[in-house]
């Protein structure tokens, strides 16, 4: 074949290679989500009675009916225990706060001496021990220093409160300088 016939001949075959693949790979029926019933005898004594199609639903492939929801159980704290280590953390990053300023607002501000304020939204989570397992520093619109931000969350985890029994996440803010 001639040179300039190959990159067009090449492309033909790749794609008849995947419209192949699309057309068988969509010619086999979806897997249920649950194993089917051992008989027929098994399967009509553990269905109950299907109501009549109706001629809307008559020639349509069936498709596996969604889960029913699981019992939603609630990950969130109990407001005194979520205010108790709020407050907790709050006070350790008040704590934090001389480090903080001396690392990050002071350089940042020698940069740009605006804005004169910068408030942080600090995600923190706390595991069962009170230690600090993972912590999200967001900006607040109109009061950011994205330099400082940046320097507050290169400073490692290790921010601890007393054990508040359960793992917890708290949303604190804290504002520089």
């Amino acid at each position: 074949m001639q040179k300039e016939l190959m990159t067009p001949a090449a492309i033909l075959l790749g794609s008849l290679i995947i419209a192949a693949g699309l057309y068988f790979g969509l010619q086999q029926p979806a897997p249920s989500g649950a194993p089917p019933p051992a008989s027929a005898e098994a399967r009509a004594a553990s269905a109950p009675a299907a109501p009549a199609e109706t001629p809307a639903s008559a020639g349509a492939p069936s498709q596996p009916l969604p889960r029913p929801p699981a019992a939603v159980t609630s990950s969130a704290p109990p407001s005194e225990l979520y205010e108790r280590v709020a407050a907790d953390a709050t006070s350790a990053l008040e704590a934090r706060r001389p480090l903080f300023v001396k690392q990050c607002w002071e350089p940042s501000l020698k940069k740009n001496p605006a804005p004169a304020r910068a408030r942080y939204l600090f995600n923190m989570t706390f595991d069962e021990s009170g230690k600090e397992i993972a912590r999200g520093i967001s900006e607040v619109r109109g009061m950011d220093r994205p330099d400082a931000a940046h320097c507050l969350r290169m400073i490692p985890l290790g921010i601890g409160v007393p054990p508040p029994g359960a793992r917890v996440a708290v949303e604190v803010e804290l504002t520089l300088p």
